[in-house]
């Protein structure tokens, strides 16, 4: 029986020693591990999204147009921030067709556009950061410079549309949802859902309704509206308020566009009598102050 037991021994104490020889030992596998976030190469690199200071609401304008001569006017979009940036795009041929401008300052957003003869201005959120810039070019958009100082010489609402900035300065908006704000030297008017509030250079504030109102502009002596649902007028109809605004001001007829659907995106802009309205689809030019077209 001893011996039995010895023979025993001496076979386990060679198996042991055989399982730790080098040469026969396996390789150990990996050892798992658990994540509930990125590696730590990746959480060391990550960097924060800026957020957008200018991203447009539903207080702007669905565009933006600017009139040079009876052949020459300036359009651009809103724009996003976060999503499809702002477009901006210029006609020779009396809105039959539209370029689009390349401008090298990364505009995302417009919230002001104003061409002239000799220079064009935008007014927008700029870069990956969108803060509010302003930007003119005086070689038709072939080269643009920045004008900090003149930022605030256009008219426009701001993001949340509590305020609009005029250019005399920023003041509380008359309404809570401004469509258009126009600034010019003959006065200052915001046009809201149903009205139209025009402001004086004392600051005093005159409404005027205007059902249907569409767009608002300036045009030497008088403000020019668009507007639907006109009695005189099945399409979009035109009409005109003399400056000074008071209390006994009303809108006067002018014209009547049958062709334009008033429901897309109306733009109205005007240079003395020239006087253009832009749907991004349809542009039509009226050359006696929106009489005709």
């Amino acid at each position: 029986m001893l011996a039995v037991l010895v023979v025993a021994d001496v076979a386990l104490i060679a198996a042991a020693v055989a399982s730790t020889r080098p040469g026969e030992q396996r390789e150990a596998g990996p050892i798992p591990t658990f994540s509930s976030g990125p590696p730590p190469e990746e959480q060391q690199t990550s960097t924060p999204t800026p957020t957008p200071t200018t991203s447009p609401t539903s207080t702007e304008p669905s565009g933006f147009l600017s009139v040079v001569s009876a052949t020459e006017a300036w359009r651009a979009t809103p724009g996003s921030c976060t999503d499809v940036a702002a477009r901006v795009e210029r006609s020779v041929d009396g809105g039959a067709t539209w370029s689009a401008v390349e401008v090298f300052f990364d505009v995302r957003t417009v919230v002001a556009l104003d061409a002239g003869p000799e220079r064009v201005s935008v007014l927008g959120g700029v870069g990956a950061a969108c803060d509010r810039q302003f930007w003119a070019s005086f070689t038709g958009g072939e080269f643009w410079k920045e004008y900090p100082a003149e930022a605030g010489s256009l008219g426009f609402s701001d993001v949340d549309g509590s305020t609009v900035t005029l250019r005399s300065g920023t003041v509380p908006s008359p309404c809570a949802s401004p469509m258009r704000v126009v600034s010019s030297d003959g006065g200052d008017a915001v046009a809201c859902e149903g009205l139209v509030t025009f402001r004086d250079a004392a600051g005093t504030w005159t409404p005027l309704d205007v059902p249907g109102i569409i767009d608002v502009t300036v045009s030497d002596d008088r403000y020019l509206i668009a507007r639907s649902g006109a009695d005189d007028c099945a399409g979009l109809a035109v009409q005109s308020v003399s400056i000074p605004v008071t209390s006994r001001s009303f809108a006067s007829p002018l014209g009547c566009i049958p062709d334009i659907d008033p429901a897309g995106d109306v733009s109205l802009s005007s240079s003395g009598q020239v006087v253009w309205v832009d749907t991004g689809l349809q542009t039509l030019v009226s050359t006696d102050g929106g009489a005709t077209w």
